[in-house]
């Protein structure tokens, strides 16, 4: 099956911006450009074909690094974003600026997160500003490394309403290395895409403690339970939850030993670190999980959801409960049955 996605554009030059560029200029025929945030970033590109974010990898020449959002923008047929969550609003007030972009513009959103002030997922922070446009989020349990890894198979979902879009969608993304899954579930996908954030950093925590591979199970499953009362609410099948952007997500970063960001953010808090020591260390790195803690906890109370997992994630980084305090306290829930 053939794609008409021959220009596009992906809006971010972090880690997973950059990857998702050299992956798209990979795909035969087409022609990729990424905007950059940051001159730093540009002129790495731009000079010695790296990102700074993403060392190992080169552009191979093949990725065309942009300062100018407008010119980043002109005559693009998809638009892949993958800017952080805390920043989308600015970016979109940018573009919708511009006035170039056609509805017939594809819009894919790769970042994953809840925006702390309207509890939205990424697809619907987008869709207010772009009603009318075509779109889609992919989400899933990969990495950048393992994007670009050839010999390392990976898989994501890509959620699109539009069948003959998503298709084509499904056609660009994919290849030898890395299969992609289509669903209509947009909100689902994106929606736990963000919340496996929340667990992977509790993840980190207990790993932080010098804890057993058995707390990591039983964090993961219980994380898998907090999010299911999500679905349960929000009518988002279970189909999308035991999938790869629930499931395979969710996994994949509680487990990681080096690649997530999330869990290393929680591994460090777990040394004994504060909130404020990690985040000012990262040196440009963003745990989407930071912010997404605050969104879930405030998502749970608004459902009126019971989330104790959550609920330590937000008292540990916005509250300054100790993680001993906090783990002691949710080891003493009264018992109960599994549900």
């Amino acid at each position: 099956m053939g794609h008409r996605f021959l220009k596009v554009t992906v809006c971010g030059a972090g880690r997973w911006g950059t990857a998702m560029a050299i992956y798209l200029s990979r795909q035969q025929g087409v022609k990729v450009r990424l905007q950059c945030h940051l001159e730093a970033e540009y002129q790495s590109l731009k000079e010695k074909r790296f990102a700074p974010n993403l060392p190992g990898f080169s552009t191979g020449g093949l990725v065309e690094p942009i300062l100018d959002l407008q010119a980043a923008l002109s005559g693009a047929d998809l638009i892949v974003l993958s800017t952080p969550v805390a920043f989308l609003r600015s970016l979109l007030e940018k573009v919708k600026a511009t006035g170039d972009l056609r509805e017939s513009v594809v819009l894919v959103t790769i970042n994953k997160g809840i925006e702390r002030a309207s509890l939205a997922t990424v697809p619907e922070v987008v869709r207010a500003y772009f009603p009318h446009n075509p779109l889609a989020h992919l989400g899933g349990p990969c990495f950048p490394e393992g994007l670009l890894n050839e010999n390392s198979p990976a898989a994501e979902t890509l959620a699109c309403e539009d069948d003959s879009i998503g298709a084509e969608l499904q056609a660009l993304f994919s290849s030898p290395g890395f299969r992609v899954y289509r669903s209509k579930e947009l909100k689902g996908v994106a929606l736990l895409g963000a919340l496996k954030n929340v667990y992977a950093i509790i993840a980190g925590i207990a790993d932080g403690m010098g804890m057993h591979e058995e707390a990591t199970a039983v964090l993961l499953t219980r994380g898998l339970t907090e999010m299911r009362r999500f679905c349960e609410k929000l009518s988002i099948p279970l189909e999308t939850l035991y999938g790869l952007s629930g499931l395979g997500d969710l996994a994949l970063t509680c487990y990681s030993l080096k690649s997530s960001h999330n869990k290393n953010f929680g591994r460090r808090l777990g040394q004994g670190e504060s909130v404020e020591q990690v985040l000012t260390s990262m040196q440009g790195e963003v745990a989407e999980g930071y912010y997404t803690t605050q969104s879930a906890w405030g998502l749970a109370q608004e459902l009126g959801l019971d989330m104790p997992l959550a609920q330590m994630a937000y008292e540990i980084i916005y509250e300054g409960k100790s993680t001993g305090k906090a783990l002691r306290e949710l080891m003493s829930r009264p018992l109960k049955s599994e549900d």
